[in-house]
């Protein structure tokens, strides 16, 4: 059996080897308040922990966990293509709901074929190295 390509796992430690796209689809579409980021990983990449995507979810302003209303989530994403000169972090605000989340898979997609389009689908900052 060959080695897996890709890893994704979320905050609850659950962890699949070469998630299919409806997998990963799902797994961003699942997070919640309790498990707020998932990650997929470049498994055939060296050095390995240096090639990932992730999102992270924010949730911003004033919610009610006991209301039955939509909340107001903002999406960190990051990707790391290598050492930390390739590490870039985008923030996805103000699209709620099935539309943001769109916006992320579709940004997961680009980072996953390595198409070029990833650059210009949001307005990515590369972070700096802690000093």
């Amino acid at each position: 059996m060959a080695a897996p390509k890709l890893r994704a796992s979320d905050a609850d430690g659950w962890m699949l080897d070469d998630p299919t796209d409806t997998q990963v689809h799902d797994l961003f579409a699942d997070l919640n308040a309790r498990c707020p980021f998932a990650i997929v990983e470049r498994l055939d990449r060296e050095p390995t922990g240096q090639f990932y995507f992730q999102i992270h979810l924010d949730y911003v302003g004033d919610q009610d966990p006991d209301a039955d209303e939509e909340v107001d989530v903002d999406y960190d994403v990051e990707f790391r293509d290598g050492g930390p000169d390739k590490h870039y972090h985008a923030r996805i605000t103000g699209l709620y709901g099935f539309a943001g989340m769109d916006l992320v898979y579709t940004v997961y997609r680009a980072w996953r074929a390595e198409g070029p389009q990833l650059e210009d689908l949001l307005s990515w900052e590369r972070l700096k190295p802690d000093s």
